[in-house]
Parts: structure tokens; C-alpha cells; sequence
């Protein structure tokens, strides 16, 4: 369900970046060609709006470059678009995060390899099925608690089952047949807990990752889209119909500020 969750999010984004990027080139292809071919004669440049929307003389932030740096370290992008602090947080976020999921997730891998070790050591197979043959010589029948199946291979179900279900009891060498009691089955319990802990801590450390990402893309997005239109509103090119002589003739007006 998370890698679900996970691809859906990013087939969107893929979605709507590209139409993004899609539509300011169409914006400026449109503006490139009425510019160049919309206004050849004075007659249709008097048939114009008296004062058509303004155009950016220059300094836009690139849709594509904002995207790229954020999603090669989130915050990234927001410092392209002069938002210093807010991009330092999501650097922040990130490098905290992947700091703490090898932390957390080395610590997981090593207390595993112990528990590992010690259920090598302390509990047998063999002395399982021994107990099992007892069983059966004494009462002409499996125990009552036989509902799962140990693996062949000493694989991570293995090593869950050997320590979670009581039927695994007898295999641990302090086993007491009496009360089924084992201290070092509790140990073991006790540090397969611990390693758990740990690797689920180290998992929920990548979802925060994820989302840290996610909004950072989102606010990368808005910046440049908010960065443009401020540029936009600021510093233009107009093309004005001036009367001189009986005749329209196009001219170009700027407007810069700073």
C-alpha cells in the first residue's frame, strides 16, 4: 500500500510538472510568433487592444532547472528562487532524516546478527522434534499447539516463530517441560523487540524523507511560479500603437523596476 501511495504521488507530479513546463513554452512560442508575425502591417496593429499585456524583458526563473535542483536535494530549488531559509529547512530535513535512518537502521541490523547468533546457540531443532517425540509416546498424539510450520531456511520468519509461538519452547536449551518456562527465550524476545524498534523507527524515518520531498518539489513549484509573476508585474515590454503623420506605427515601450 505505501509503494502504491508512493508511485501515485509521483505519477501526478510527473503530470503536472509537464503540463507546467508544457504551457509557459506555449505561452512564449504564441508570444514569439504574434510578435514576429501578428503586427506586419500598420493596419492590423491599429485593429489591436490600445495596450497589449506586458511581456518580461528578462530574468525568469527556469520551471525545469527549480525542479531538477530540489529533486536532487530538497530546498535546493527554493534557494534558486531567493527563499534562503525556507530551502535551509528542507536541507536540514533531509540531511537529519538520512542521518538518523542509518543511525537507527545499523543499530536494527546489528542487535539482529545478535539475536541471530544467540538463537543459533541457545535453541535447537533437534531438540524440538525430541520433545515432540516424547509428546507423542506419552499420549499417542501431537500436542494441542502444533498451528505453524518452522521454514526450512533460517530466513526472518524463522527467527520471528522460533521466539513468538509457545509450541518453539521445548527447542531453547533452558527449556522447563514442566511450565514450558525460558529465560532465554525472553532474552531473546527481549532483543528481537529491541531490533524491531529500531528498523521500524529507521522505516518511518524514509516516509518523512518522502514527504519532506514531496513539499519540497510543491513549494519549488509555487516559488518559481510566484518569483515570475512578480517579474512579470515589474519589468515588461508593451507593444503601443502611436499616431504620427495620419499613421499607426508600433512601438515598443519598457518598463523596469528596481
Amino acid at each position: 500500500m505505501r509503494k502504491l501511495f508512493i508511485l501515485t504521488i509521483a505519477f501526478f507530479l510527473l503530470i503536472f510538472y509537464s503540463n507546467l513546463i508544457a504551457s509557459e513554452k506555449v505561452e512564449n512560442y504564441k508570444y514569439l510568433k504574434n510578435l514576429i508575425f501578428g503586427y506586419n502591417s500598420t493596419k492590423n496593429f491599429a485593429s489591436m487592444q490600445f495596450q497589449e499585456e506586458g511581456k518580461i524583458v528578462g530574468g525568469l526563473k527556469s520551471y525545469k532547472k527549480a525542479i531538477l535542483l530540489s529533486g536532487i536535494l530538497p530546498g535546493a530549488g527554493g534557494i534558486y528562487n531567493g527563499s534562503f531559509i525556507k530551502g535551509c529547512v528542507f536541507i536540514g530535513v533531509e540531511v537529519l532524516g538520512w542521518s538518523l535512518y542509518f543511525t537507527d537502521n545499523s543499530k536494527g541490523k546489528d542487535i539482529e546478527d545478535e539475536f541471530h547468533l544467540f538463537a543459533d546457540t541457545y535453541w535447537s531443532e533437534e531438540r524440538y522434534e525430541h520433545y515432540l517425540e516424547l509428546y507423542r509416546q506419552q499420549y499417542g498424539k501431537d500436542p494441542t499447539n502444533l498451528t505453524h510450520e518452522l521454514p526450512e531456511e533460517k530466513t526472518q520468519q524463522y527467527y520471528e516463530m522460533i521466539g513468538k509461538y509457545d509450541q518453539f519452547v521445548c527447542g531453547w536449551e533452558d527449556c522447563d517441560e514442566w511450565d514450558g518456562y525460558s529465560s532465554k527465550r525472553l532474552n531473546y524476545e527481549d532483543e528481537r523487540y529491541q531490533s524491531n524498534k529500531y528498523l521500524k523507527r529507521a522505516l518511518t524515518v524514509t516516509s518523512i524523507i518522502f514527504v519532506n520531498r514531496i513539499i519540497s518539489l510543491i513549494d519549488t513549484i509555487w516559488g518559481v511560479k510566484s518569483y515570475n509573476d512578480k517579474i512579470r508585474s515589474e519589468n515588461v515590454i508593451n507593444l503601443i500603437p502611436v499616431k504620427h503623420n495620419d499613421e499607426i506605427i508600433p512601438s515598443i515601450s519598457f518598463r523596469l523596476k528596481w
